[in-house]
């Protein structure tokens, strides 16, 4: 069962997002703010973060810099209200996977996840690596 750190200060946007990756077969994990997330993502083996911008401590961008510095290639999918250009670009310069801007589609967002996971994983089959079928979530958005 893959396994998410969700990095996210708003109590409501995190159980939002764990509710719905927990029923589609993911085991997650939260943290509340930035140290609090970079020391558990150092810690533990988790397949992918889902990391907030604006934190209350350090900044989304910090944490990712820092995972990076210690030479993680985990995926990390930056989720923010901040949806400017050049936030987004120093998002991926500091390593970050994807980019998503607030408000998003939950299944938009799983899409995403199942890309990095296929990516991260070498599989070229295109649903069910990390439990999600991702041409029924496309049926049903249509």
């Amino acid at each position: 069962m893959p396994h998410i750190l969700i990095v996210e200060d708003d109590r409501a946007i995190a159980r939002i997002e764990k509710d719905y990756l927990e029923l589609n077969g993911f085991q997650v994990t939260l943290a509340e703010d930035g140290e609090t997330g970079r020391k558990l993502a150092l810690q533990q083996p988790f397949d992918l973060i889902l990391l907030d911008v604006m934190l209350p401590d350090i900044s989304g961008f910090d944490v990712c810099r820092r995972i990076r510095g210690m030479g993680s290639k985990i995926g990390i999918i930056m989720l923010t209200a901040r949806g400017e250009e050049e936030d987004e670009l120093k998002g991926f310069a500091l390593g970050a996977d994807e980019y998503i801007a607030k408000p998003f589609s939950l299944k938009i967002l799983a899409a995403r996840i199942e890309a990095i996971q296929r990516r991260h994983s070498g599989a070229e089959h295109a649903a069910g690596t990390a439990g999600l079928n991702v041409d029924k979530l496309a049926r049903e958005v249509k």
